[in-house]
């Protein structure tokens, strides 16, 4: 019995695997799965999809595979760093005025007043914000934050 519902649970999943898979080469793209969900009703943000992209692309290849999918699905998906609360802690270090985001001068300043230069130059900082901040509103927000670390 748990051999049948096994099998029809990865049939379910092929069939929704394939509805992504706009192009049917075997892989979901960032813009197939912006697509597929757009179809099923959902506006998801550029940070929603780069979240679902960082949980389900375990080999950071850029694409979702079947069996990625599959794991995404069964919700087997741990490739984080750090716990939530390792991150929250990080987080509220570098948000300094406490409105919920980490904005570049605030992060310049904390660096600055920690002695952190070593580890977070300029450059790095430059960098961070070039790949964390995904909405481009010139600050990070927490999810952003996890996503960029993690």
């Amino acid at each position: 019995d748990q051999f049948i519902s096994n099998k029809t649970l990865m049939e379910e999943y092929k069939t929704a695997f394939d509805f992504f898979d706009e192009n049917k080469d075997g892989c979901i793209t960032k813009e197939e799965l912006h697509l597929a969900m757009n179809k099923c009703g959902q506006r998801p943000s550029k940070l929603d999809i780069a979240l679902i992209m960082t949980q389900g692309d375990h080999d950071e290849n850029g694409v979702i595979t079947f069996d990625e999918f599959t794991a995404l699905m069964k919700g087997k998906c741990t490739r984080g760093k750090y716990t939530y609360s390792q991150l929250r802690e990080q987080f509220d270090l570098f948000d300094k005025d406490k409105d919920g985001f980490i904005e570049k001068l605030e992060m310049i300043e904390i660096v600055r007043e920690l002695a952190l230069g070593s580890s977070f130059p300029r450059k790095v900082i430059e960098q961070l914000f070039r790949e964390a901040d995904v909405d481009g509103d010139g600050k990070i927000s927490f999810e952003e934050f996890i996503l960029a670390v993690n």
